[in-house]
């Protein structure tokens, strides 16, 4: 572990993630606890005690990926069976919204259809970032014509693609697959916009790296998952792109703008270091 005013760095040599992740919520806990006014687009500015929120900006993490899903399931613990569910989900290959687990997700304190927009989808999710080029689920416009997504000069491209980029230039440094898009920028509708910033893949001496960029991340309700789907989708890339897996897993770097976490979560965080 380094630390500074410019933030803070954790790596592990093993596949153990939990020795590493009560490291993190060490620090993190020691950080004096600040007020947003927002969070997920909820209005949390009144100042509540449960709201104040520990915060770690620019985190950056190596972890060596487990080879298999046991392995993952093992070293990592996320939140199964919800955690599995909603990756094969994300990686299906269809846009949908909602999708089918996410009414699943085990901390829906307040109803699973709380960032519901009132025509039964959410502002984004996953499957519809991962799988743009699709469209399947775009409405149609006046003219019956799908307005689906394009770029200036060309066509957009998605997960699949970023896997028929591997298998064409397996030595490649452009595989990115983004989870921001444009019309997320400055959020212009006041709408909720993703954590995720997006995936990078590169294959180096047979073996396959996943950098993963979030802007912010909540340590009790998403760390954990996130880091599991991060890894499931490197281990789904590497067998999509090798069938004979002929490629192992490397590193996996992810860079965290804020990790925070909430004063009325404390409980249940440091549970999470004693399970663990």
């Amino acid at each position: 572990m380094i630390t500074s005013p410019a933030g803070s760095f954790f790596a592990s040599a093993s596949p153990n993630f939990l020795m590493m992740r009560d490291e993190i919520i060490a620090e993190l806990l020691a950080q004096p606890v600040i007020h947003t006014k927002r969070w997920q687009q909820l209005d949390i500015s009144d100042g509540a005690s449960a709201f104040g929120t520990h915060e770690m900006l620019n985190t950056t993490i190596w972890y060596d990926m487990p080879e298999t899903v046991i392995g993952a399931q093992r070293f990592i613990e996320p939140d199964l069976p919800w955690a599995e569910g909603h990756f094969q989900e994300r990686v299906g290959g269809k846009p949908v919204n909602p999708g089918e687990w996410h009414d699943r997700w085990p901390y829906h304190a307040h109803g699973a259809g709380l960032h519901l927009r009132d025509d039964g989808k959410y502002d984004h999710n996953y499957m519809e970032r991962f799988w743009c080029a699709r469209g399947l689920e775009v409405e149609p416009t006046v003219t019956g014509v799908p307005d689906l997504f394009t770029g200036y000069r060309f066509s957009v491209g998605d997960l699949g693609h970023v896997v028929k980029q591997l298998q064409r230039d397996p030595t490649t440094r452009q595989a990115y697959l983004p989870v921001w898009f444009p019309e997320d920028t400055g959020a212009t509708a006041r709408q909720r916009v993703p954590c995720s910033l997006g995936y990078h893949f590169i294959i180096r001496d047979g073996k396959l790296h996943v950098s993963y960029w979030l802007r912010s991340c909540e340590i009790y309700r998403h760390f954990t998952n996130d880091v599991y789907m991060a890894v499931r989708l490197g281990q789904w890339m590497r067998n999509e792109v090798e069938a004979g897996l002929t490629y192992t897993l490397g590193q996996l770097s992810i860079n965290i703008v804020s990790l925070h976490a909430f004063v009325g979560d404390l409980p249940q965080i440091h549970r999470m270091m004693t399970d663990a």
